[in-house]
This record gives C-alpha cells, sequence and structure tokens, in this order.
C-alpha cells in the first residue's frame, strides 16, 4: 500500500465516529478529555508509547484526535486487539478509561451523593405523574425507592438506585438478588445507575443482566444533565399481592415527590422518543467539534451548599493539630470559636461515637457535623443542620483524603508541618466535593 492509498487524519477520524453513528453514547471521551489536565494527557501517551506531536500548541480536543488517530493505526495493525475489542472506538475508551489518572476524572462524572441521584430519579417520578417514596426506614426488599401509580391501575414499582462508587464486583452480584426477590413486592423493578457504575461493570453486561431480569434500566449522565431511558422492564412474575399491601402499609404517609400536574419539576432532560431502544446506546462517544461547539457539552454546576458552608477543618486525632483548613470568604469562622472547638472537639468524640459515624453538634451558634477515619478527623463547621446529601459527601471527602494523601499524613505526623499538603489543590477538592 502506498501513501496515497493511506486514510487521511480525517477519514480516519470520521472512520471511528461512525462507529457509534446514530447512537448514544453513556460516555462521552470527548468531556472526560477535557477535564483532564494536559500534563496527564501527555503523560498517558507516553505511558502507552505515542509518541508527541510536533505541534505543542494543540489543545485537548485536537490531542484526542491525534491519540485516537495513533491508537486506530495500532488497532488496525494488530490481530490480537482485533479479536479482544469489537471496534476501534471501544479499543480507544477502554485505554483511557483504563489508565490511572484519566480514569480519576471519570468519577467526576459521577454522583458524590446517592442522596443527589435519589432526588433526581425521584424528581423525574413526579414528572411522569407517578408518587414516589422513600423506604429507607423499611428494612425488607433494601429498597431506595417505591413507586405508586394509582389511575387508571395500581402500578407498583421498586426502585434500586446505585451510584458508580458502589458498583463493584460484590454489590453487583448483590444487587442481582435483591432485585430478584423485589419482584414479588412490586409490579415492576426499576434500576439506574450512573456512566461510572456502567463502566465498573460493563454496559452489555448489565444490558443482558436486567433483560434477564425483565426490570427497567436507566442512566443518569450529571455532566450532560441527562436520564436515558436504556431498557423498558416486564411485569414481575412472582407478584404477589399479599406482600405488596404488606408494603404498602409501612410507606410512610406522604411520599416525598407527589405527582407533577402543573408543570415538570425535573431538571434533567428524559427525551421519551430515545428511549427503551438498547441497540441505540453503545458505551463511548467521540463526537465531531462541530457537534462540540453547537451542543452543551460541559453544564456548569451551581453550589448546592455554599450559602450555609463556613469552615472545614482537617485534624491530626492524635495531636488535634488542623492540617488543613478551609473557611467561606463571606463567612469566615472567627479563629478563636475554632480554637475553642478543638480543645472541646476530644469530648465530643464519645458522643458521637463510632469510627465514621456523625452526629449534629450545636456550638456557639454553629452547627458542626464530625467525620472519623483512620488517619484523620474532619470538623465542617455550617449555619443550618446539614442536609443528607452534604453529609454523605463530607464521608466522601475524609476517605477521599486518606487514599489520595496517604503520604502527606504520615509526614505531618512527624513533623507537624503543614506545607506538606498543597492547600490551594485541597481548597479546590474540599470545594467540588462538598459543593461550596
Amino acid at each position: 500500500m502506498n501513501s496515497e492509498t493511506l486514510p487521511s487524519s480525517d477519514e480516519i477520524l470520521g472512520a471511528i465516529q461512525n462507529e457509534s453513528k446514530g447512537k448514544f453514547g453513556i460516555i462521552c471521551l470527548n468531556c472526560l478529555i477535557v477535564r483532564s489536565r494536559f500534563k496527564e494527557i501527555y503523560d498517558f501517551m507516553e505511558r502507552n508509547d505515542i509518541s508527541k506531536p510536533e505541534d505543542n500548541t494543540l489543545t485537548k480536543l485536537e490531542l484526542l484526535d491525534y491519540i485516537s488517530i495513533r491508537l486506530y493505526k495500532k488497532f488496525q495493525q494488530d490481530p490480537e486487539l482485533k479479536k479482544k475489542y469489537e471496534t476501534t472506538l471501544t479499543y480507544i475508551g477502554n485505554m483511557i478509561i483504563n489508565d490511572q489518572k484519566l480514569c480519576d476524572y471519570l468519577t467526576r462524572f459521577d454522583f458524590i451523593a446517592k442522596q443527589d441521584l435519589i432526588d433526581i430519579f425521584a424528581d423525574q417520578g413526579a414528572d411522569w405523574g407517578i408518587s414516589v417514596y422513600n423506604t429507607s426506614e423499611i428494612e425488607e426488599f433494601s429498597l431506595d425507592l417505591y413507586l405508586i401509580k394509582k389511575k387508571p391501575m395500581l402500578r407498583t414499582e421498586g426502585v434500586f438506585i446505585r451510584t458508580g462508587e458502589e458498583m463493584n464486583e460484590k454489590n453487583y452480584e448483590h444487587l442481582f438478588y435483591q432485585i430478584s426477590e423485589a419482584t414479588k413486592v412490586a409490579l415492576w423493578t426499576v434500576f439506574v445507575t450512573t456512566p461510572r457504575g456502567v463502566c465498573n461493570i460493563g454496559f452489555e453486561r448489565i444490558l443482558n443482566d436486567m433483560q434477564k431480569l425483565r426490570t427497567w434500566f436507566y442512566v443518569v449522565d450529571p455532566i450532560h444533565k441527562k436520564i436515558l431511558g436504556i431498557y423498558k422492564g416486564k411485569k414481575s412474575k412472582d407478584y404477589q399481592t399479599k406482600i405488596r399491601d404488606e408494603y404498602i402499609q409501612k410507606l410512610p404517609h406522604e411520599p416525598i415527590r407527589a405527582a407533577s400536574r402543573l408543570t415538570n419539576i425535573s431538571t434533567y432532560f428524559f427525551k421519551e422518543s430515545e428511549a427503551y431502544k438498547p441497540k441505540s446506546y453503545t458505551m463511548y462517544e467521540l463526537l465531531p467539534k462541530e457537534i462540540l461547539l453547537t451542543e452543551e457539552h460541559s453544564i456548569t454546576v451551581k453550589p448546592k451548599f455554599d450559602n450555609i458552608f463556613r469552615s472545614l477543618l482537617i485534624i491530626d486525632p492524635i495531636s488535634s493539630v488542623s492540617m488543613v483548613s478551609h473557611s467561606s470568604e463571606d463567612y469566615p469562622v472567627d479563629k478563636e470559636l475554632i480554637s475553642g472547638f478543638l480543645s472541646a472537639m476530644d469530648s465530643f468524640v464519645s458522643e458521637i461515637g463510632g469510627t465514621t459515624a456523625m452526629k449534629e453538634i450545636s456550638y456557639k451558634g454553629l452547627y458542626i457535623h464530625a467525620a472519623y477515619g483512620k488517619s484523620v478527623k474532619l470538623a465542617l463547621f455550617l449555619s443550618k443542620p446539614a442536609h443528607q446529601s452534604l453529609k454523605e459527601r463530607l464521608v466522601y471527602l475524609l476517605n477521599h483524603f486518606e487514599k489520595h494523601y496517604h503520604d502527606q499524613i504520615n509526614a505531618f505526623k512527624k513533623t507537624a508541618n503543614i506545607s506538606v499538603f498543597d492547600h490551594q489543590k485541597i481548597s479546590s477538592l474540599i470545594k467540588e466535593i462538598l459543593s461550596i
């Protein structure tokens, strides 16, 4: 083959993009790369033997095109890769998602707090004319939500909601059993997860499992603020009226969302005409630049809790010395108040109890939530009691900090030198995770 017959760069990109033409991707590779740092993209190229481009002024999206072209050529020349991956796009997507650094950005596609994901699906349920009930206080069947529509016939749905953080192999196998059991108490069963959740288990595997279980399957995409209806479930064969009626008697007197009649309350986009066509969905999409320029692929999320946030302390539990602190610029907390809290915090430990349990403490006009880990403890100062979502976010921040700053924590314990921490980077992380 001479140079004249070799496909051009535009032709290669067109071939890759055509592999998902007419389909809806669950993970947008463009969005993932745009959120990555240049250094991480170049490091990815080095780890995968992709030579750096001569032009060092390329944008992130141009770098993605460059990477895609190189991986396309590698895929076409390697019979083993063709056996392993169905398409070039699948190969490119897996290479990016399985990269240790770039995959961290998939977490930022996800819901940090499960409560937020529950709220979004509950809003959509209300828009569908369904009353949504909170089932957190009911042990039987382990449902996250129970949906009821009384007219023209009684319709009941048991809903299981899982964030990407929850979607590991062990939890997923247990979920399969839980859905099977729930077919006794609801006419339909529903499974809701996120792009990261799908990625952790695999799209085809989840789809096949939900089809076997006859379960409705939805993916909530927080980046594009969309709810994707992947599969339309079927009525349960094991539904038992007596068990259903006993379960309904245990529901709260009022739904958390009543069927909305006047106007839609969901802020997420759901398009009925695109829903419930499993063959129309694929794991990855790589969009042409002209589409990216005309569509919104980076919706800015307004912080949810900045109006009640006052301060956060990350503390060494042995010395009770603050390692990192971050305070609101608009409502700074008095240093003497924080100092007084630190001196009293040890007495609060017995009241709060446990290593990760949290209880609300009222202290000199502020509400404080504490979270306890193996290496650090966190104290969150608020002007009002915390929403469930914020409590979950605080625990997430604790686990993330201990995992990603293990070496710096140990160095601080030896030297008490706070300069071992990149405070600017950690402040950005705190703002993102706590939504402040």
